[in-house]
């Protein structure tokens, strides 16, 4: 058995390829620049240990390495992951990075208590209308934590 390495510009390059995404939605995306994010792409094929930061101005930074190399697997396979596993781990996100207890997400979401906590333990038991109020709330409560982190880090990197 062989090992190869993963490339996430072999990866995001076949996905645009496939017309899963477009260069214009990475772009918005990662906010990395159009000729910055065009080259990472062409330069699919390369070994991986080939994709660093360097001096170059076409070059990424080590951060906008870091983005594309978790963006790539998590568009190239993270739709495998069952619908159950990824609610549980909506309410795993908010409860673990962002330290929320149960409670908090339930008087945040009108939620009770015991559906949110059921979620974190046994979501295959939760009925489906009820999951998909709890996904569409879960979402909303992630993407405002993503929107405060997005500011905050704008604000303290400058």
């Amino acid at each position: 058995m062989t090992w190869e390495p993963y490339n996430p510009a072999d990866e995001l390059s076949r996905i645009v390829a496939e017309d899963r995404i477009s260069e214009d939605a990475l772009r918005a995306i990662t906010g990395i620049q159009p000729q910055k994010l065009r080259a990472f792409l062409n330069g699919a094929g390369a070994k991986p240990e080939m994709i660093v930061a360097a001096a170059e101005p076409l070059a990424l930074s080590n951060d906008e390495i870091g983005r594309l190399s978790i963006l790539a697997p998590q568009l190239a396979e993270g739709m495998r992951i069952g619908n159950d596993e990824r609610l549980k781990a909506i309410f795993e996100s908010l409860t673990v990075e962002c330290r929320l207890t149960p409670r908090n997400i339930a008087r945040l979401t009108g939620v009770d208590v015991d559906v949110i906590e059921n979620v974190l333990r046994a979501p295959r038991t939760i009925p489906i209308e009820k999951k998909y109020e709890l996904a569409i709330k879960g979402s909303y409560l992630i993407n405002a934590v993503n929107q405060a982190r997005g500011q905050y880090e704008s604000t303290t990197h400058r």
